[in-house]
Order: C-alpha cells, then sequence, then structure tokens
C-alpha cells in the first residue's frame, strides 16, 4: 500500500504540492504534446511552421526557467514565492482563454508563447516548495509521488482532445484555463516561501558520486528533450503517411507518456537505478533507438514500439536528473531552474534539428534521424567526461588504499 512520507518540519504540505502539479500539468500536456497536433489540424500548419512555433517557445521557456530563481528573489522585497506563483498562474489563465475569444493563429502564438513563458516560471517554485524541508528517503519518496503526478496529467489532454481536434482544438488551451483557476485556491495550502532546507542534513544523503552523476543527466537531459521535442512537431505528419485516422493520433502519441509513467513508478519504488551509470546508459540506449523508429520506422507498429522506448530513456533521464539537482542543489529554487532551463534548451535544439534534417532530406526522415543523432552523439561524448574522472578519480581512492 503506497503512502504518502509525513512533511517534515516546515516542509510544504505534499498533498498541496500534488494537487498544484497536477492542475499545472494539464498545461504541460496541451503546450508541449498537444500543440502540434492544434496547429495542423485547427491553424492548417505545416510542418516546417510547426516545427518554428516549437522552437520558439522553446526559447521561451529556457529563458524564463533560467532566471526564475533571480527573478523570485528581486520580487521578494514586494511578493513572496507564493505570490508570484499566483500572479503567473492567474495570468497564465487569462492568457489561454485568447484562442476561444479571438480568431487567427496570432492566438495561438500568443498562448502558445505566453503560456510556456509562465510555465517555466511556474515549475521551479513548485519544485522547491515540493524538496524544501525534506532530506534523504523523505525528499525520494516526494519526488516520486511528483513525477507519478505531473506524468500522468500530462497524458490526460492528448486523450481529451481526440473527439474535438479537428474542428475545435482551441478549447482544448482554451480548458486549461480553468484548471488554472482551481490551481489559484490550492494555493491556499502553501506557505508564503519554501520550507527551510537544513545544509548539514542535505549533504548527509549526498553520495560522493552525485555530483559526477548530475552533471551527466544534465547533459542527458537536454538530449532527452531534442529527442522528444524533434519528435513531437512531425508526429501529426507522421500518422498522416501511415493512414492514421485523426481521432487515434493523440491517443498513439501518448504511448510514450504513459511509458514514462511506467518507469517513474519503478524508479519511485525501486532504488536499484540510485548512484549507478548504468541507469543513465540505458536511459540514453533506449531514447535514441526509440526516437529512430518513430522517425523512419514504416509501419505504425514500429512506431509505437518507437515511442515506448523514447517514453523509457526520457524517464529515466529526467527521474536521475531532477533527484541528483535537487540532492546536490538543496532544494533552491535555482537548482529547479537550472533542471527546467536544460528542458527549454531541448525543446529549443530539437525542432531545429528537424527544420535541418527536412531541408537536407526533404520528405524523408532520415535527414532527421541523422541530424538528431549527430547531436545527440556529440552530448554523449560530454556526458561521459563526468563518468570518466570519477572513475579515474575511484581507481585513485583505490591505488591509495592499497598503498597503504
Amino acid at each position: 500500500m503506497l503512502r504518502m512520507p509525513q512533511d517534515t518540519t516546515g516542509a510544504t504540505p505534499l498533498a498541496g504540492v500534488l494537487v498544484l502539479t497536477g492542475l499545472c500539468s494539464l498545461g504541460t500536456g496541451v503546450f508541449w504534446h498537444g500543440i502540434p497536433f492544434i496547429a495542423k489540424h485547427t491553424y492548417q500548419f505545416g510542418q516546417t511552421r510547426t516545427l518554428v512555433l516549437y522552437a520558439a517557445i522553446g526559447v521561451i521557456y529556457a529563458v524564463g526557467a533560467f532566471s526564475a530563481g533571480r527573478l523570485t528573489r528581486r520580487l521578494e522585497r514586494w511578493v513572496s514565492p507564493r505570490g508570484v506563483l499566483c500572479a503567473v498562474i492567474g495570468t497564465q489563465a487569462v492568457v489561454c482563454v485568447c484562442p476561444i475569444a479571438f480568431e487567427g493563429e496570432w492566438a495561438l502564438w500568443l498562448a502558445a508563447g505566453a503560456g510556456t513563458f509562465f510555465a517555466s516560471i511556474i515549475w521551479p517554485v513548485i519544485e522547491s516548495y515540493l524538496t524544501a524541508g525534506r532530506h534523504g528517503p523523505s525528499m525520494r519518496s516526494a519526488i516520486g509521488w511528483f513525477n507519478f503526478t505531473w506524468a500522468v496529467c500530462v497524458a490526460i489532454p492528448l486523450f481529451v482532445m481526440a473527439p474535438i481536434l479537428q474542428k475545435h482544438g482551441e478549447w482544448t488551451i482554451g480548458g486549461f484555463a480553468a484548471a488554472s483557476l482551481v490551481g489559484l485556491a490550492v494555493l491556499a495550502w502553501f506557505p508564503s516561501r519554501p520550507g527551510h532546507h537544513d545544509p548539514d542534513l542535505a549533504d548527509a544523503h549526498v553520495a560522493a558520486e552525485y555530483p559526477a552523476l548530475l552533471q551527466s543527466a544534465r547533459v542527458l537531459l537536454p538530449l532527452s528533450y531534442v529527442l522528444s521535442s524533434a519528435m513531437s512537431p512531425i508526429l501529426p505528419y507522421r500518422f498522416e503517411a501511415l493512414g492514421v485516422a485523426v481521432w487515434w493520433e493523440t491517443p498513439a502519441t501518448a504511448t510514450w507518456t504513459i511509458v514514462r509513467v511506467l518507469v517513474f513508478a519503478v524508479m519511485w519504488r525501486l532504488d536499484f537505478w540510485r548512484g549507478r551509470w548504468g541507469a543513465l546508459l540505458l536511459g540514453a540506449l533506449t531514447m535514441t533507438g526509440g526516437f529512430a523508429l518513430v522517425v523512419a520506422g514504416p509501419s505504425l507498429l514500429l512506431v509505437l514500439v518507437g515511442l515506448g522506448g523514447l517514453g523509457v530513456g526520457v524517464g529515466v533521464i529526467y527521474y536521475a536528473a531532477l533527484y541528483y539537482a535537487m540532492e546536490v542543489g538543496r532544494a533552491a529554487i535555482d537548482a529547479g531552474g537550472t533542471h527546467e532551463g536544460l528542458i527549454g534548451t531541448g525543446y529549443v535544439c530539437g525542432p531545429l534539428a528537424g527544420l535541418l534534417g527536412g531541408v537536407l532530406t526533404p520528405g524523408r526522415g532520415a535527414g532527421i534521424v541523422g541530424v538528431v543523432w549527430t547531436v545527440t552523439a556529440l552530448g554523449a561524448i560530454a556526458a561521459l567526461r563526468p563518468y570518466i574522472r570519477a572513475r579515474g578519480r575511484r581507481e585513485k581512492r583505490c591505488a591509495m588504499r592499497d598503498a597503504r
């Protein structure tokens, strides 16, 4: 039987954090996974224009997330972190109504761009509320509940939008405004600031290998989003080429998000992956192989298998990166901001790689796979460096111990 961890002194009640996480994750599902289908079927975007839209909102997300901690500190003399959440969630709700209230694709650009910017501020602050005041097993359990909650809720819009996608996809964006308004009420459970995080207790739970693992995970994390964000804008057109019915497109896309939920559940309940380099290697291999099948697979079955592989890899990398970031970074908003900013960087590079691959081999998936794999290979080399240094330090310690 699953039980939530007892809230430690000064920590924000976990139930409140999880409810807000679920509500805000509905928007994540709309903005990052649903927008390509809305752009194609409701606004008649072509593949190139959809990739450009994705790259633009990726830039916005990265800039916002990297500056979230600095922005929150500058505003702190006037408004608390809870006040920041209240302001951005409320404004996000207003912006999401624009595609319903106004005609024209400019309303889609405004909702996607502004909604993404506000989300880039929301998530680092929520992640700080989640982990501040929790250490060791308590933090691990809280992160498990958090990851499971948002991953489930991100998949929901992909099923809800399917019946209305072709004619009224904009209502999916507008519907998220209602969830945002409910989120404002949930903030009553939050203290004005995240809980106190004890540096000594935090350091006691950080193994010697964690900083190096964090360095590698922070290279692989944006690479995982390079793959997923290069894939998402072209999925509607892949499904069209394979003869998939419109009503089945978004549920089929949800395959990788459902697999990610299962991966999160396994990593949450089992500790085999903590401190192990093999987990990061598994994530890197499965996500790159899965991406190739999605983009170049000749049948729907292979595309679905590829989506499953991508879900495994992205899930492993995300979970590990967030855990190491919050343990080593002591649950600060800056730690969450860096985590989310790296995701945004992937959201920029993925569509750009897709655009370049499309130029090199128009109408074929091979060029996209080649360009994205090249980017991924370069990143993988960078991710190996912390492992090599950590292995060198281990061998040096063993040699010194043997010499004594």
